[in-house]
């Protein structure tokens, strides 16, 4: 399928989505938010994926958030109309089975910065700057939030979002906003070298662990023990769990279902 403002490619079982506006800094309009969301959803059902890449064309930015020239305020309910294409591409990552992982260059801010922590993996050039900018031109990073502060503390969070500051990717990963900030020139290699690892774990193992993670994430304690202990019971009867201790035994590599 032929998109309008992004690349898809599949290669070796790895799904390549570029948002492909560079000379735009590669912002978020609803039409590349509805084709990144298209695109993940399509990758989540194709059993040729077992993980999803995420970047930018360009070395200037990742992704630097909404296009503040076409923001409308005329009304909120078209307001809310137009954040929900947003909303549906965050629901996308979150409901994906497979492991993905963003690979950030340039500028990371608001929207952007939001898109860029939003995979399992966020891997950053050092050269990459993050930062959530809204509250210097009257906004503020709702969505965002949803993810930031279930990635970074409360302190740290509310510091970024209050102040406007745009931080180093070496900062972001310290905090733990990334999972790692790496030599500009080694991060495309890094990146291929992690997709390849988890191409080598088991995909119904990932996925029925991907999707306990995020069901227990914000329960009460006692119901996360209830609930993780009947997921454990379902991940250790699957074919690729016996399939990986008899491998264990066999002192053999394992030969994954999925």
């Amino acid at each position: 399928m032929k998109y309008e403002t992004i690349k898809y490619m599949v290669k070796d079982r790895v799904a390549w989505v570029t948002i492909n506006q560079a000379k735009k800094m590669n912002r978020l309009s609803n039409v590349v938010l509805q084709e990144i969301t298209e695109v993940v959803k399509s990758a989540d059902q194709d059993n040729d994926v077992k993980v999803l890449v995420i970047s930018g064309s360009g070395e200037k930015a990742f992704c630097a958030g909404a296009d503040l020239k076409s923001l409308m305020h005329d009304s909120i309910v078209r307001s809310r109309e137009n954040l929900n294409y947003y909303a549906e591409m965050c629901l996308s990552f979150i409901r994906l089975g497979k492991p993905s992982i963003s690979m950030i260059r340039g500028f990371a801010l608001a929207g952007g910065c939001g898109l860029a922590i939003l995979p399992t993996f966020s891997i950053a050039s050092e050269d990459a700057k993050l930062g959530l900018p809204e509250i210097n031109v009257g906004m503020w990073p709702m969505m965002v939030m949803a993810t930031l502060f279930r990635t970074v503390g409360k302190k740290k969070g509310l510091e970024l979002i209050c102040t406007g500051e745009i931080i180093s990717a070496r900062e972001a990963e310290r905090i733990g906003m990334i999972t790692r900030a790496v030599p500009h020139d080694e991060l495309e290699n890094y990146v291929r070298e992690l997709a390849d690892e988890l191409k080598g774990k088991s995909g119904s193992i990932l996925r029925l662990g991907l999707e306990a993670y995020q069901n227990s994430v914000d329960m009460e304690y006692l119901k996360a023990i209830g609930y993780l202990k009947d997921m454990a019971a379902i991940v250790s009867n699957t074919p690729d769990s016996q399939e990986g201790t008899a491998a264990f035994r066999e002192r053999r590599r394992p030969n994954w279902s999925s």
